[in-house]
């Protein structure tokens, strides 16, 4: 069978698109069984689907929606499809939390719930030999009116799925700059996390469940990315690199064993590893990790259900700073219920740190999550009733509700300030450079170079946005001496 899988594209980026391992891993995974694939990543390709559709013929579309944000370009590319006739199915983590609203937007025929790779594969048999789909694990659909949802898939063994094949996409056109390295891409070395954050999408998607990838397979991938198309960075994509130091020091020395060098990032639990492990990570190429701490404030830290220890959170930072490890750590600003004398003692965490970068983000409710269905429970929000209501929340870096007791322009001006100081921050290694000024006049670069409408009114919509970070860390000294900014 001919499967186009499409990412779709969202209009409101500031960041360049990332590279798209999931759909990479099921093109790679259909072909090894006997079916062609093509991918058409929407977030970077100009190229209408329509194009696409009609040249190359597909049997079956997928079609990702990575975030909220996705969802009005995957409906109107679905509708697309369906007006062919040809069967569209919905993946990813966001679609497999929200199934039915998907179905009722009468885009898609199936969604797959879960991972994406066996439960697709299983749906073409079904639907080359005219069998029940109901048969298939891991998938929801539309029947006599009804959502059906059939028997959950358990989580795949990775070593099931395939080393993945680049071919499918140029890996070039998705470097980006970051620390240390010009060409970076992200590889991921395992799925899931242990963790059961109240806010986070992963106890309702993963279950809790952390799994590791045999090594011998992303290091193959690395060693492709390297040699055959100039990578010299990668990010770790992993929800959770590793979940204890003892993992971690195994982790290093695959690395460190393959005779790969290249430098390399990813994201770790603050309270989870030793001195030895970071320098063991540096000594491999480790020259960045991101940590989300997201709240100073031990009581806050057991009600998210993160349970950090953030003394040892801070001594790990020490530590990294002590080695030549450039840190990353994210804060959740207006938690609901969070009040101004908890986000002050979070800010003074903050600034306490020693953090290279200090990332604030706003909460947003996500489905399924606890924290979610706490805010439905106590009537604080209605759940939306369709993808368009879904496409209006806000989060990370956008500013929407406020669910917190915090009064909007001070979570702005707190907000605005960090931002501003991130954007003008030095890597120093052997001389100065400032990463993010350089990656936002590569980025405009590459906007200008793409041409057209939609690439003029992302930057106008980017400046604009730069410019009320620059207001709200400014306008107001007031606020930012009240929460100790400087």
């Amino acid at each position: 069978m001919k499967v186009l899988l499409i990412n779709a594209e969202a209009f409101h980026v500031k960041h360049k698109a990332a590279i798209p391992l999931g759909l990479l891993s099921i093109a790679t995974y259909l072909e090894k069984n006997g079916h062609t694939a093509v991918i058409l990543d929407r977030a970077l390709e100009n190229t209408p689907a329509a194009k696409t559709l009609d040249a190359f013929k597909p049997d079956l579309v997928g079609v990702a929606a990575p975030a909220f944000k996705c969802f009005a370009d995957a409906v109107r590319v679905s509708q697309e499809v369906k007006r062919r006739g040809i069967p569209v199915v919905w993946g990813g983590a966001v679609t497999s939390l929200m199934p039915g609203i998907v179905l009722d937007s009468g885009a898609a025929d199936f969604v797959v719930v879960g991972e994406g790779e066996i439960t697709l594969l299983e749906l073409i048999a079904a639907l080359e030999n005219n069998t029940p789909p109901g048969e298939v694990n891991g998938l929801a659909f539309r029947e006599n009116g009804s959502t059906v949802f059939t028997c959950e898939r358990e989580p795949a063994d990775l070593a099931e799925l395939p080393v993945i094949d680049f071919k499918f996409v140029d890996p070039r056109r998705y470097f980006v700059r970051n620390v240390a390295c010009e060409r970076m891409l992200h590889v991921y070395a395992s799925k899931g996390c242990v963790c059961r954050c109240t806010y986070c999408y992963n106890p309702a998607y993963c279950g809790g469940l952390w799994r590791a990838r045999p090594p011998a397979y992303y290091l193959e991938e690395i060693r492709c990315l390297v040699e055959q198309y100039g990578m010299d960075g990668v990010c770790f994509a992993d929800d959770l690199l590793t979940p204890d130091s003892a993992r971690l020091a195994a982790f290093c020395e695959n690395i460190r064993a393959s005779g790969l060098r290249f430098i390399w990032g990813g994201e770790l639990r603050a309270d989870c590893c030793t001195r030895e492990n970071l320098q063991s990570m540096y000594d491999t190429g480790c020259r960045w990790l991101y940590f989300g701490i997201e709240s100073g404030v031990p009581e806050r830290q057991k009600l998210i259900g993160k349970c950090l220890n953030l003394d040892k959170a801070k001594q790990t930072l020490a530590w990294c700073r002590e080695i030549g490890i450039v840190t990353s750590a994210s804060f959740i600003l207006n938690f609901p219920g969070l009040e101004s004398d908890e986000l002050r003692r979070t800010v003074a965490y903050m600034l306490s740190l020693g953090a290279d970068l200090l990332i604030p983000s706003f909460y947003g409710p996500i489905p399924k999550s606890a924290l979610y269905e706490q805010l439905v429970a106590q009537g604080l929000m209605r759940p939306p009733a369709n993808y368009r209501e879904w496409e209006k929340i806000k989060m990370m870096d956008l500013f929407g509700a406020n669910y917190s007791a915090v009064p909007d322009r001070e979570l702005r001006v707190v907000s605005a300030h960090f931002y501003l100081r991130n954007f003008f921050w030095k890597y120093e290694d052997g001389g100065q450079s400032r990463v993010y000024v350089k990656k936002a006049f590569g980025q405009v670069r590459e906007f200008l170079g793409r041409g057209g409408l939609r690439s003029l009114l992302l930057l106008a919509r980017a400046a604009g946005e730069f410019a009320q970070v620059v207001f709200y860390a400014t306008a107001f000294p007031a606020i930012r001496k009240r929460y100790g900014l400087k």
